[in-house]
């Protein structure tokens, strides 16, 4: 499948669980896609490709044991808002003024994509 980045979450989870799609797979295409498109649109304040990964392998390894055990968003790739904080990382709100900020705790939404299983 071309355009990877452009598949919904729901046919992404049911793809993963087929496995006629892995996680790293969908996290590579994605990154691509935003690495292409950045300069232009300018969306990412932060980035964790590296991170982003090596969750995504250990989301394959979830579907490859037992596809049943995965969360509900095991391996999806989210993109978040920079006002959503997650501990320890950065929380600038996309403003100079706030560049050596980080969260001191993650937000409930924050909290409820990751213990989903998305990726961030």
């Amino acid at each position: 499948m071309t355009d990877l980045h452009y598949l919904s979450a729901t046919d992404a989870l049911a793809k993963f669980r087929s496995r006629e799609l892995s996680p790293v797979e969908l996290m590579e295409a994605t990154i691509a896609r935003a690495e292409a498109v950045e300069p232009d649109v300018n969306a990412f304040c932060h980035t964790y490709y590296e991170r982003a990964l090596e969750q995504a392998k250990a989301a394959e390894g979830v579907y490859a044991r037992d596809p049943d055990a995965a969360r509900p968003l095991e391996g999806l790739p989210v993109g978040l808002k920079d006002e959503v904080e997650i501990a320890g990382e950065p929380a600038t709100q996309a403003s100079l003024a706030f560049k050596d900020l980080v969260a001191e705790e993650t937000t409930p939404i924050g909290e409820r994509i990751l213990d989903a299983g998305g990726i961030i």
